[in-house]
């Protein structure tokens, strides 16, 4: 076999008492079934991918939710591999500490001089960018884990609106958001590392879907309220016994006895938002638990949060959310059993009730 087309050697990270089981296993099984998948049902000496589970030493360790998990080779046996990937952790109650897994941290820096792709999912940036290799750079994690990624690494510029994000001179460093953005990750590299065309076919046989827009619909809007800045928070306050009125910055600033220019500067730095900014994500908040929760129609919640104009809020919707207001609605609607036949005596299978049309 030559060089070029010898499969390429993927090792998955897992650490005892932080790992999971799901992205871990799930990465795994998912490059499995691609070999065969790709090899014609064989994954023989044609398949595209040699993977492994690899940490600190070989063994069945626990992983972070109580299940058992298994790591085929210890880091120190690996001398080299092409692909790297740090999946999902749960942070210990401390958050993230620094200096924890020093020689899993200098396997990686060895690793990626060595040319391997290093790919992280879910909080698996946090190991990746105490190596250093991301200072300066942009990556993506799970939104929970925000404030505990910028504590120890400010000097790495996070981008959690992007659900897969490929960074370095070679593009060497790919990382995706959290949960189940994994299955992004691990298309993302089989198109990379084979051709679209597998990754395409891989994700029609597993039913993944690929290509979501960011994790923004995923993420809530939880302002910033304990900057210190009273007249700011005042203004906050305000904003939120109001939600639906016509509020404007011009207002605002008024509330605030200070000039736009001044108020705006101050609200930036204290919310880390425009005005403008922090009301029309104040108010999608509010119109995606209406989605979730009412079958009331898109025109009627956009009025209830602020929007006399349907088409401005669908605008607005879209551009906070990525997604219009009637494909959110389908995304996340609360299930009602009741509704869609699960708790009837009828036990035939139904629709779920009509939504609304946008």
């Amino acid at each position: 076999m030559s060089a070029r087309s010898r499969p390429r050697r993927v090792s998955i990270l897992a650490l005892p008492g932080m790992s999971t089981g799901t992205p871990v296993n799930g990465l795994f099984e998912t490059l499995a079934v691609g070999n065969r998948v790709l090899d014609g049902g064989n994954a023989g000496p044609g398949a595209p991918f040699d993977v492994e589970i690899v940490g600190l030493e070989p063994g069945i360790f626990v992983g972070a939710c109580g299940l058992p998990m298994q790591i085929h080779r210890g880091v120190d046996e690996v001398a080299q591999t092409d692909i790297v990937i740090a999946a999902s952790m749960f942070l210990p109650e401390e958050g993230w500490v620094q200096g924890r897994h020093p020689e899993i941290v200098e396997w990686l820096g060895r690793q990626h001089e060595a040319g391997a792709d290093l790919c992280t999912a879910c909080a698996g940036a946090l190991l990746l960018a105490e190596t250093g290799l991301l200072d300066g750079r942009a990556t993506t994690t799970h939104w929970a884990f925000a404030e505990d990624f910028r504590r120890n690494f400010p000097q790495v510029r996070l981008r959690l609106d992007e659900l897969l994000l490929v960074d370095g001179a070679r593009g060497e460093f790919v990382m995706s958001g959290a949960a189940n953005s994994w299955q992004d990750l691990i298309l993302y590299l089989i198109s990379r590392h084979v051709s679209p065309r597998a990754a395409q076919a891989v994700g029609k046989f597993l039913l993944y879907q690929w290509n979501m827009p960011g994790q923004v619909p995923f993420m809530p809007f939880s302002p910033q309220m304990d900057h210190g800045d009273g007249i700011i928070r005042a203004v906050q306050d305000h904003i939120a016994t109001r939600p639906r009125a016509d509020l404007t910055v011009e207002q605002l600033a008024e509330k605030a006895s200070l000039p736009r220019a001044t108020f705006n500067r101050r609200f930036v730095r204290a919310t880390g938002h425009a005005p403008i900014d922090y009301l029309q994500r104040l108010r999608v908040e509010k119109a995606k638990a209406l989605l979730e929760e009412t079958g009331e129609t898109i025109e009627a919640i956009g009025w209830q949060v602020g929007y006399d104009e349907p088409a401005a809020f669908r605008r607005v919707f879209r551009k906070v959310t990525r997604l219009t207001p009637s494909d959110y609605r389908r995304k996340f609607r609360l299930i009602d059993a009741r509704r869609t036949g699960a708790d009837d005596e009828d036990p035939s299978p139904r629709s779920p009730p009509a939504l609304s049309a946008e």
